[in-house]
């Protein structure tokens, strides 16, 4: 996904954010329903508190990861304060990548910057596309493992680097948007090894927050021939939607943004749910994410979406009693914020920061 507005492929959207609708600009918004949880906490988004940092400084184009065959070697750019202080380390990751990486994470450039401003240091990484074996855009399992252990070796890199920046590794906090949030998804709760030979370590150490713009990461909405990919390697499930190592990470902070306009773009028509040939039951054979969805009233017009997933998503979260809230950016959309959601961005990294 650029600025430019070009809708990007999403590689398996993940990412754990959004609400629409009847919202008032910066405030959190709650599932309508919660099949498992209890009641809703009332969180309001406050306007960013600016640190003393009058500059960024921006290093650009450092490589992070070039062993590995199966993708592109990985390069990051790092924004940090000029004055000197332990700020908390973000990583970065753009949306579902292309044929440039360099590109492909130039559009987040004024995101990193700005939130570097508010005293933190931003590593801006690109990640790699995962092929199939065929070379279509269906990915395999190797593809999917070697793309989540090159965006574990970013966040590996970026702490092992973290100091000569300003940076105080004790606080990691990993953003992706769109396809981006499914990599920093899968970091936070598969926890991947790093690729071998990362130069960052090979294990990949704490992660105290997640912060993610609009990924579909549970139920793939929108990519080409993604029941046939399932269909093919049922074990590519359990690797894109890290549905069952949610609850190791009960303790991760979650912080989930949602443009007030997503678009229709990610809608899907889910037809009878429970039907034999249904695209749902590729991805829950079990059952149990239809009825959450059912409970929570999200397929009852017939669409799943951004939003359906994501109060979903904030049921399963708070359930199992993650630091988590839901909030949405005013006037944005997928790919472009809005003036209003600019404020609601950025005070998701704070409250990512925040130790109460």
């Amino acid at each position: 996904m650029n600025a430019r507005g070009t809708a990007v492929r999403l590689v398996v959207d993940l990412a754990v954010t959004f609400l629409l609708g009847g919202c008032a600009a910066g405030a959190s918004v709650s599932p309508t329903a919660t099949p498992i949880a209890t009641a809703s906490p009332t969180m309001v988004v406050a306007t960013p508190t600016p640190r003393p940092t009058p500059t960024v400084v921006a290093t650009t184009n450092l490589a992070y990861e070039s062993t590995n065959p199966v993708l592109v070697p990985g390069t990051l750019d790092v924004y940090a304060p000029s004055r000197a202080g332990a700020w908390p380390v973000v990583v970065m990751f753009h949306g579902a990548p292309g044929s440039d990486p360099l590109t492909d994470r130039s559009y987040l450039g004024m995101h990193a910057r700005r939130v570097a401003e508010l005293g933190f240091v931003v590593f801006n990484a690109s990640w790699g596309q995962a092929p199939g074996e065929d070379g279509s855009e269906a990915p395999d399992a190797d593809g999917l493992r070697a793309m989540q252990s090159q965006a574990a070796c970013a966040v590996e890199f970026a702490r092992a680097k973290a100091s000569e920046f300003g940076g105080d590794p004790a606080t990691m906090i990993v953003f992706g948007h769109s396809g981006g949030a499914h990599a920093a998804a899968m970091v936070a709760f598969n926890r991947p090894e790093p690729t071998v030979g990362c130069p960052g370590g090979a294990t990949l150490g704490a992660i105290d927050a997640l912060v993610t713009w609009e990924g579909n990461w549970l139920l793939s909405v929108n990519y080409p021939d993604w029941e046939g990919a399932l269909a093919a390697d049922p074990g590519v499930m359990d690797i894109v939607t890290p549905w069952k190592s949610l609850p190791g990470q009960a303790d991760l902070k979650v912080v989930m943004l949602v443009s007030e306009h997503p678009g229709t773009f990610f809608e899907r028509e889910v037809g009878d749910p429970w039907a034999a040939d249904s695209w749902l039951v590729v991805r829950d054979p079990s059952g149990d994410l239809r009825r959450q969805l059912e409970a929570n009233g999200a397929i009852t017009d017939g669409i799943l979406d951004f939003v359906d997933v994501q109060r979903l998503l904030y049921s399963v979260f708070e359930a199992q009693g993650n630091p988590v809230s839901l909030d949405v950016m005013p006037e944005s959309v997928h790919d472009r914020l809005g003036a209003a959601g600019w404020p609601v961005f950025l005070a998701a990294f704070q409250k990512a920061a925040a130790t109460d």
